[in-house]
């Protein structure tokens, strides 16, 4: 809800008259100014949005290694498609669209028109995937029959995977950077940790939904639930932008002065990282994210592979590590408050370093399963949330957009690299899944070194009560 700032001016410029209520506080974020009741409105339909991605973006993830695995794929295959194709499109694509999103100036914002664009074209690409079976077969009846009759069915499958998860990648990374910048835009900074704490239990409810009622059927009844989930995604994402407002923004700089595609993205790496405290963080982060997101789909092997737990089982144990975080998120965002996000994020990455070391030896069953998943999410709640409140408040607003999507394009670095060596790694391993952990353990510990040097340079900047982010001088 937008409040007119002469309004604002006056609220505040005079006291109540006797009998005359008492105005509302209002929050303020940029031009925005909403009273309790329009930041209620607001945190609704974000944490709306948020339950629907999830939900949706959950179906890639579980989905592709498991099915990749059916198909014989090799695990440096499996590593490949689950991160390193997302890795190359980041690299390639983001910086430009970042700057690209930071400068637009539209009637709706400068985020919300991005997310109208690719929101459908993402859906499109997941549910192609789903059907990726039916359309090969389609492919080798029509058309390679007669000029590739060799080409194995398997063959086209994996490679219409290919095209298609590439596809994904590309949509899904505008969508997923310019709705985490939106939410930089419209949500006030006294309240973010607080909002990103329920922004992650409503993420984590979402997932163990998923989990629980829609991940056991995901390969029995593939195309069912492609279909479904990306259809309720794309009318719940579409009506949570239908309902939220932008504010306005200072004029870009005027285009004369910008640079072209080439230049500009030079000039983005040389701004992201010039100065020590955000190069930093990006390697941490780029260490954390070859430690987890690398490692994931050879979790999920795990469970399958080497306990020899079946989909119902590895749905329910999944599940029950997402209720736990869930009733971490709202705990930990308040420690986000009381102390800072950034001491949180150090802690954290010490116990990831620990969970890992001790899954290696100590998991050998369901039970044990259980057990880690749900006290590996104290560490990784601690994590998710402490890294993405840090952004807020670490990166220069008026470069904010180019330095959110700089930790994803060095953390795509990261899953392009990770997921190739990894997959390596598993195959020498002969597929001795448990072997991921001992990565994860190996690359965490690689993390704290920078991450520590991150907090050092935080407290010379102002630290926790008077920290002003330093922007890098122009080149």
């Amino acid at each position: 809800m937008k409040i007119d700032s002469s309004e604002t001016s006056a609220i505040f410029s005079r006291p109540p008259a006797v009998g005359e209520a008492i105005p509302q506080k209002l929050y303020r974020q940029g031009t925005l100014r909403y009273t309790l009741r329009g930041l209620l409105f607001l945190f609704l339909w974000l944490l709306w949005g948020d339950f629907a991605f999830t939900f949706f973006e959950s179906i890639f993830g579980r989905f592709i290694p498991l099915y990749l695995k059916d198909l014989h794929a090799s695990n440096t295959l499996i590593g490949i498609m689950t991160g390193s194709l997302a890795g190359a499109v980041n690299i390639l694509f983001l910086p430009n669209i970042s700057q690209w999103s930071d400068h637009t100036r539209t009637r709706i914002g400068r985020r919300i028109p991005f997310l109208y664009a690719v929101t459908p074209l993402t859906v499109a690409s997941l549910v192609s995937i789903g059907f990726a079976p039916e359309i090969a077969g389609w492919l080798r009846v029509t058309l390679f029959h007669r000029f590739a009759p060799a080409v194995s069915e398997s063959v086209l499958i994996l490679t219409l995977l290919c095209a298609l998860v590439v596809s994904f990648h590309f949509f899904n990374m505008v969508l997923v950077n310019a709705y985490n910048w939106l939410l930089r835009d419209l949500v006030p900074l006294e309240l973010m940790a607080r909002f990103l704490s329920w922004f992650r239990i409503v993420g984590t409810m979402s997932t163990f939904a998923f989990l629980w009622w829609v991940f056991p059927h995901v390969i029995v009844r593939r195309r069912e639930v492609f279909v479904v989930v990306g259809l309720f995604y794309l009318a719940a994402f579409s009506l949570m932008c239908l309902n939220v407002k932008e504010g306005e923004y200072p004029p870009p700089p005027p285009k004369e002065s910008r640079s072209g595609i080439f230049k500009s993205f030079l000039i983005y790496f040389q701004e992201c990282l010039s100065l020590p405290i955000y190069r930093n963080f990006f390697i941490a982060y780029a260490l954390v994210i070859g430690g987890t997101t690398c490692a994931n789909p050879f979790s999920v092997l795990f469970a399958h592979e080497t306990l020899r737990l079946d989909m119902d089982m590895m749905g329910k144990v999944f599940a029950w590590g997402a209720a736990a975080s869930a009733l971490i998120y709202f705990p930990m965002g308040w420690l986000c408050d009381k102390f800072n996000p950034l001491a949180v994020t150090l802690g954290a990455l010490i116990g990831l370093l620990a969970g890992s070391l001790a899954a290696c030896f100590l998991v050998h069953s369901k039970t044990s399963l259980v057990v880690y998943t749900i006290v590996f999410a104290i560490p990784s709640v601690g994590w998710g949330l402490g890294w993405l409140a840090t952004t807020m408040k670490l990166f220069p607003e008026e470069k904010f957009g180019q330095f959110s999507s700089g930790l994803n394009v060095f953390g795509c670095g990261a899953l392009i690299l990770g997921n190739y060596l990894i997959g390596k790694f598993m195959d020498l391993a002969h597929s001795n899944y448990r072997m991921a952990f001992l990565w994860s353990v190996l690359l965490f510990a690689l993390a704290i070194y920078p991450m520590a040097l991150v907090y050092k340079d935080w407290k010379k900047y102002g630290g926790p009560h008077r920290y002003t982010p330093p922007v890098p001088r122009a080149h």
